[in-house]
């Protein structure tokens, strides 16, 4: 079946958003909000349809060309048909949204915004895969067919020259990880770090000038990886852990932090850290640090968190606004039960354009505890 129909959104995860002539909402790809475009039903729900593009018949002011010649092949990219100040007011649009319909939000902090200074060549690493056929390359928009790429746009121009060397070689692995070995180094491969160096630190600096606004005595850093915040905020706390199940990486920022006897990290998971931890007598306040993975934090976990009654501060960094939005929700639920003085209220809100051209949203919000005639509904 083919349709005409306009877009008048553009969800998380990059399809535009329109109305079949029945009614029925219809999610698009490669659309921008107010075109009006031409597309076929690729498949049908009760509730929704998922379609594919077929012409542009009136196209947004928005709307660029590509340059990348795999771009909707290639699952990777999403937005390189849109200017580049435009996919960042989409995704600032999309956190609200999440923040809004699934945190229950209802009074938002402004959202502080930072863009990439550089839209390309700005990944330090890329996975890619070998095909049965001996492709090299991304999976396809099906997550499941390899497409062969010569060059990564998005990548930097370091892991794109091992990329060709990999390309060369007669001996490529199913999965393999390519990185630029200046910007990565001694991150354990398979190890999280961020993708985008020069925004992580601002990411960073941003964090960094928000708690220093309080007082500080103990950071615990939840998901700390190689102790990226942990190491780059030491200075400001009298005593920092850090907590990740990955061994690897928590021994890379051991080793990082030799000669700082106030820092300790630990290999295990996030429970059994935190039971460790807070057993210690902790010097207080406490700020938490939480950088999960896409799933967020565990119910269980993000309950317990705002429970406590000694944290004055929650620092959650997000690479899925919905799952933020849902856990700041739980967090903030749980500490109505508590009976310490103050309320939290989401105080700062930040989104940094960690991977343009992607549909990815890196966010991070702030709460802290407040006293009662400080707060306002949130």
């Amino acid at each position: 079946m083919e349709a005409e129909v306009t877009i008048h959104d553009v969800a998380f995860g990059g399809a535009g958003v329109g109305r079949l002539p029945d009614g029925k909402i219809v999610f698009v790809p490669y659309t921008i909000t107010g075109e009006t475009v031409r597309i076929r039903i690729t498949s049908s729900t009760r509730d929704f349809a998922r379609a594919e593009l077929l012409t542009v018949l009136i196209p947004s002011p928005h709307r660029v060309s590509p340059p990348c010649p795999y771009f909707g092949r290639c699952g990777g990219c999403a937005y390189q048909h849109i200017a580049y100040e435009e996919q960042v007011r989409i995704k600032v649009k999309q956190l609200r949204d999440m923040l809004t319909r699934i945190g229950k939000c209802n009074l938002l902090p402004p959202i502080h915004v930072e863009a990439a200074p550089h839209p390309y060549g700005y990944r330090n690493k890329i996975v890619v895969h070998r095909g049965p056929v001996g492709q090299i390359g991304f999976y396809a928009t099906d997550h499941r067919t390899v497409i062969d790429i010569e060059q990564c746009l998005i990548a930097s121009q370091a892991v794109n020259t091992r990329l060709m060397a990999v390309r060369h070689s007669s001996r490529v692995p199913r999965h393999l990880e390519i990185s630029d070995p200046e910007q990565r180094a001694g991150t354990p491969p398979g190890s999280f770090y961020q993708v985008h160096t020069a925004m992580a630190h601002r990411l960073l600096a941003w964090i960094r000038t928000q708690v220093l606004e309080q007082e500080a005595a103990t950071l615990v850093d939840l998901y700390c990886g190689a102790g990226f915040f942990s190491l780059g905020m030491a200075d400001i706390f009298a005593s920092v852990y850090g907590i990740d199940r990955d061994a690897q990486a928590i021994q890379r920022a051991q080793m990082q932090s030799q000669g700082a006897e106030h820092v300790h990290f630990s290999a295990s998971t996030v429970e059994e850290g935190l039971d460790a931890i807070f057993a210690k007598p902790l010097p207080a306040p406490i700020t938490l640090l939480v950088d999960p993975p896409r799933e967020g934090v565990d119910k269980r976990v993000i309950t317990r968190l705002g429970q406590r009654g000694d944290m004055t501060q929650l620092i959650y960094v997000s690479c899925n606004p919905a799952t933020l939005a849902r856990d700041l929700q739980r967090f903030l639920q749980a500490a109505e039960q508590d009976s310490s003085p103050g309320r939290y209220r989401l105080v700062a809100l930040g989104l940094f354009d960690m991977f343009p051209q992607t549909a990815h949203i890196e966010a991070v919000a702030i709460v802290r505890r407040e006293s009662s005639h400080e707060t306002g509904r949130l």
